[in-house]
């Protein structure tokens, strides 16, 4: 009879197990073991990790909110654009001679033989002789101590120039 109580009991068991595993896999008792949403939930949407909710604000209480920086930036002007500029030439066309410094004079016998070196900004060097043109200026004598320049405007006429003595490098004043 032993043997017969056993068998009634596993069969119990498996019954009680069936009963439980259909329990727990229907739909009814968790709509969402099988992927379906709750019924009652509105879907909500998330907002994002930084953001502060509608109806927070700051209460100071005589302090400074710390997430609020103390030093304000300066606002910058928007200056105008500045006026159009003509692009000056490259090499020495492009060299004004209030930019150029005479660094080194070469004299010769031969007066066409003479050399100026002179230094343009950004540590350009060139050599030039008489009648070589700058942008605003012609080379109109070489000296052993000096240089002078004729002066015109950019495109402008020769008749309507100025001389300009330009001396050695350590020797202008």
């Amino acid at each position: 009879m032993t043997s017969g109580a056993n068998a009634s009991a596993i069969t119990r068991g498996i019954a009680i197990l069936t009963f439980v595993f259909g329990l727990a896999l229907s739909p009814a008792v968790f709509p969402q073991a099988r992927g379906q949403k709750p019924e009652t939930a509105p879907p909500e949407e998330q907002a994002p990790a930084l953001a502060v909710p509608k109806d927070y604000h700051y209460n100071a209480r005589g302090r400074r909110d710390p997430f609020v920086n103390p030093v304000p930036k300066p606002v910058a002007k928007v200056a105008p654009p500045p006026p159009a500029v003509a692009a000056r030439p490259p090499g020495l066309k492009g060299v004004l001679v209030a930019e150029a410094e005479v660094i080194g004079i070469v004299v010769s016998r031969e007066p066409a033989m003479n050399v100026v070196t002179i230094q343009a900004p950004g540590g350009r060097r060139y050599f030039i002789r008489v009648g070589d043109a700058l942008y605003d200026a012609v080379v109109k004598n070489i000296k052993s101590d000096s240089v002078t320049f004729a002066v015109t405007a950019p495109g402008g006429d020769q008749k309507a120039s100025r001389e300009i003595v330009r001396k050695l490098r350590g020797e202008n004043k």
